[in-house]
């Protein structure tokens, strides 16, 4: 998986600069040549098949294609590079991960989130990637996939599932349930302001949100044991995604395109402006008394010309040591970090490896056992029960957890070797300013999925309940991470 999405996130154009290099030194009277048999593929290809040998019969999709380019580099023969530095792919021909795209057929246009108050510009590149430009039908069509229950096996999950917008993005459950009612070993972490994340799961395997979304729908206990394949030729099956897909990508469904288009919906997921925001912009009357101790008991400062200053001297800036993690504007610094939970002192061991599993061989660090990463503060009120197992209940519980230095192990991260000795009121306070984060309502209008080859549109809220345990999961239980 980490070899294609390493190849994924580069920008086609990338691609055919690496490409062109190394036929630098090929006479430019090939290209002509180039073209020429691209154009006898094509009419290959338009031959009726009885017409055609029983080899042309016989070609994969990538070498038939009536795909028109006169460039130096024929994108078509990307296609099955494509498959050959991509993992997790068996059974799926290699025209169903990418494509190159025909301009003709693009109908969209760029669009502009302007993000609420408090966080940071969705700038090109630094926080949304140059291969996956946010795009207007790219951000619609994404919603629809999202929602649509069809990408699992039996059209019982979809990624609301678990990432359900009216439980903050998340499923409020201490793991996550998939199909069958099949449990997972994590907590579903939430998508709220995942645009700005490094990297996603809770052990960072996924360096980006087109990376992450490609695993759930081939996860035999989040969406059914399937193959790329089949969930393409399911959405191939349906006109109103190849129509979508056309418009947008300047192709048929492909995988490349699915992950590109979740990405885009989840990039435009984004809370802000919350009471701690207001605040910060000026109005001294936004947050209580309460929040404001738990403000600099977090670690950051009031405003320069409020009045309650004066009340604070007694308030130590910075003892609830949260900062030291929850930094920034999404109060994360997107790193991993061993609190001890999951910590068996009996065993010795660790439950759940954490980062430590997702290291590739040559960057194993034991110091990265049990470290997961940082999730943000915003919204955290909405998204309990909290930690990578949901082993917490409450904020409250979380504090305490922090206040007692967490659980001691050999890699226990070093700000949490000591105690914090917060007060039952400080503690409160650290609460209440956590609630503060809350942001105004995120506007979301579900979407109308388009009818299968039945004429039937799935209800978009028909998965947001997780699916009961059967006998099939019952009698053969697994375990996946998030």
């Amino acid at each position: 998986m980490s070899r294609m999405i390493r190849f994924l996130s580069y920008p086609a154009t990338a691609c055919l600069i690496v490409l062109g290099g190394c036929t630098a030194n090929v006479d430019d009277a090939a290209a002509p040549e180039t073209t020429a048999k691209v154009e006898e593929k094509a009419s290959t290809e338009a031959k009726p098949a009885a017409d055609r040998t029983q080899a042309e019969a016989s070609k994969p999709a990538s070498q038939t294609s009536t795909y028109n380019y006169t460039g130096e580099v024929n994108p078509l023969s990307l296609v099955s590079l494509v498959k050959e530095t991509t993992s997790a792919t068996e059974g799926t021909p290699d025209n169903y991960l990418w494509l190159p795209s025909d301009p003709a057929l693009i109908q969209d246009e760029p669009v502009t989130i302007t993000p609420p108050a408090g966080l940071s510009e969705l700038t090109p590149v630094a926080v949304v990637p140059a291969a996956n430009p946010l795009t207007k039908g790219k951000i619609e069509l994404g919603k629809q996939i999202y929602f649509d229950p069809r990408m699992s096996k039996n059209g019982t999950v979809s990624c609301a599932t678990c990432h359900n917008p009216e439980k903050g993005w998340t499923d409020q459950s201490p793991v996550s349930t998939g199909i069958h009612g099949q449990k997972g070993g994590r907590s579903a972490p939430s998508v709220i302001n995942t645009v700005y994340g490094r990297s996603m799961f809770w052990d960072g395997r996924a360096p980006s949100l087109e990376g992450q979304c490609q695993g759930p729908p081939r996860n035999p206990i989040e969406m059914g044991d399937q193959t790329y394949k089949e969930i393409i030729d399911r959405f191939r099956k349906i006109d109103g995604y190849k129509e979508r897909f056309k418009k947008v990508f300047g192709t048929d469904v492909t995988l490349d395109g699915m992950a590109k288009a979740i990405a885009s919906f989840e990039r435009t997921v984004l809370s802000g402006n919350s009471a701690y925001d207001k605040y910060v912009k000026g109005d001294n009357k936004a947050l209580n008394e309460s929040q404001k101790r738990g403000m600099v008991l977090f670690g950051l400062d009031l405003n320069d010309d409020d009045e309650y200053k004066d009340s604070m001297k007694g308030v130590v800036k910075r003892k609830a040591a949260c900062t030291a993690c929850h930094a920034g504007s999404n109060f994360t610094d997107e790193q991993f970090h061993n609190l001890g939970v999951g910590w068996d002192e009996a065993k010795k061991e660790f439950k759940d490896p954490g980062r430590f599993g997702a290291e590739p061989v040559g960057a194993k660090n034991l110091t990265s056992l049990g470290a997961f990463k940082t999730p943000t503060v915003r919204e955290i009120a909405k998204t309990a029960p909290y930690m990578h197992d949901g082993s917490i209940k409450t904020l409250a519980e979380v504090v305490e957890h922090y206040d007692k230095g967490g659980n001691p192990n050999p890699y226990l991260d070093f700000e949490l070797k000591k105690k914090l000795n917060l007060t039952a009121q400080e503690k409160a306070d650290v609460v209440a300013f956590m609630e503060s984060l809350t942001g105004e309502a995120i506007k979301l209008e579900l979407p109308k999925l388009p009818p299968g080859p039945d004429g039937k549109s799935p209800d978009p809220r028909s998965a947001f309940t997780p699916p009961s345990q059967d006998k099939t999961a019952a009698n053969d239980l697994h375990l996946f991470v998030r």
